[in-house]
């Protein structure tokens, strides 16, 4: 699934696909440039600390199936960012419906 399918989705303001130094491979979407780079950063920064959570809850809790995290999901006020794998997606909540967006990236995340 190409960047341009998420980014049709109801919500999805932005998308962004990342290397694993947080540098934007591609991105689409109506905010600038320079703003879905500092996007990628953040997701790959993110995606790092839950990772080291996720090992920490495992541990801890003796629950199987946390690790690796997939992706995860942050709900501000009027936008989520959500990420699987590396791809990042920022959604107005208004309009987004979050299951089918991370069902998405999901999906895209295998191409």
């Amino acid at each position: 699934m190409s960047l341009k399918r998420i980014l049709v989705l109801d919500g999805v303001v932005a998308v962004c696909r990342f290397q694993d130094d947080g540098r934007i491979l591609e991105g689409e979407g109506v905010i600038p440039a320079e703003m879905q780079g500092r996007l990628a950063q953040f997701a790959q920064w993110y995606r790092r600390m839950v990772s080291g959570n996720a090992d920490l809850f495992s541990l801890f809790s003796q629950m199987r199936g946390w690790t690796p995290a997939k992706g995860w999901i942050v709900h501000g006020t009027n936008l989520t960012v959500c990420n699987v794998a590396n791809l990042v997606a920022m959604v107005d909540n208004r309009e987004a419906a979050i299951n089918e967006i991370m069902a998405a990236l999901e999906d895209a995340s295998h191409q």
